[in-house]
């Protein structure tokens, strides 16, 4: 599935917004993340002017929340900026500065140590990348893997990276899985199997061979069980090659199935036309689970 200009959409619009969308506190989140410790609210009152203030009481909210950072309008946390000041600073005249650039992150420096965690930064993409493809090894969808990698993230106290450079970081690691199992595929099957991967997808008169595995059988009488025999018999030389080949390609069962849902996903048509490492891929998985 893919977004906007060609990126891997990794994560449904109610788990982006749940994990990067700023939260909206009901009554209740309000008392629980914006009340502060005594060393959240001395680290909030160390900074300069009262808008910076109630800027920091926020984000530390915002951050026991959801363990990411916000930029925000005053206009956007209107509740919540009632509440802090209520709370913290009755009385005292508010005027809605914006916060700079530099109290901002200077604002986010402070409250990751004071919580222990790490920013995040381009020095944690090899980490986060290997990471992306030892999960691949197990499901190779993307939503699975973005997920495993946010709590791997939340594990080793490291502030998660905006989701356009999870996106990215996803779509390398799928393209590099692509290519160990092409490079794999190309060295193992030989001349004669590619053959007989081919005649799988060959037009024929009416429907092509696949085509035919597809349907399954109406009901269980004589002629509708030789033809399920026929088409064992069909299956069977691809099945034996991926008898050999499919233990050799170091995914898990929950990829067979997934590899092998494609080879009946994409039409015959559409078979034929994608790289011949991947059709081959689809299905001798698709052979080995039939």
């Amino acid at each position: 599935m893919t977004a906007k200009r060609g990126r891997l959409s990794v994560l449904s619009a109610v788990e982006q917004e749940a994990l990067y969308g700023l939260p909206d506190f009901d009554d209740g989140q309000q008392l629980q993340y914006l009340s502060l410790s005594e060393n959240e609210l001395a680290l909030a009152i160390s900074r300069p002017g009262l808008h910076a203030q109630v800027s920091c009481v926020l984000q530390i909210g915002y951050f026991k929340a959801k363990h990411a950072f916000f930029r925000f309008d005053w206009c956007m946390v209107e509740d919540d900026c009632a509440f802090v000041l209520s709370r913290y600073f009755h009385g005292e005249a508010f005027e809605r500065k914006e916060t700079t650039d530099h109290e901002h992150y200077t604002q986010r420096g402070l409250i990751a140590d004071l919580f222990g965690y790490r920013l995040w930064s381009a020095d944690f993409l090899p980490q986060l990348g290997q990471q992306a493809a030892q999960i691949m090894r197990r499901d190779v969808t993307p939503g699975f893997v973005a997920t495993e990698l946010i709590v791997w993230l939340k594990e080793h106290q490291i502030v998660r990276p905006g989701y356009t450079t999870l996106q990215e970081l996803i779509s390398a690691a799928l393209a590099a899985e692509r290519r160990r199992l092409g490079d794999l595929l190309a060295t193992v099957l030989d001349e004669r199997a590619k053959a007989a991967l081919a005649q799988l997808t060959a037009r024929d008169d009416t429907l092509s061979e696949l085509a035919v595995l597809r349907q399954d059988a109406k009901d269980f009488r004589w002629r509708q069980m030789a033809g399920e025999r026929e088409k064992r018999a069909m299956l069977d030389p691809v099945y034996q090659i991926a008898k050999t080949v499919a233990p050799t390609l170091g995914i898990s069962q929950q990829n067979l199935r997934y590899y092998a849902s494609l080879a009946t996903f994409y039409t015959v048509y559409d078979l034929r036309r994608l790289r011949p490492e991947q059709t081959h891929l689809y299905l001798l998985c698709y052979a080995w689970l039939r």
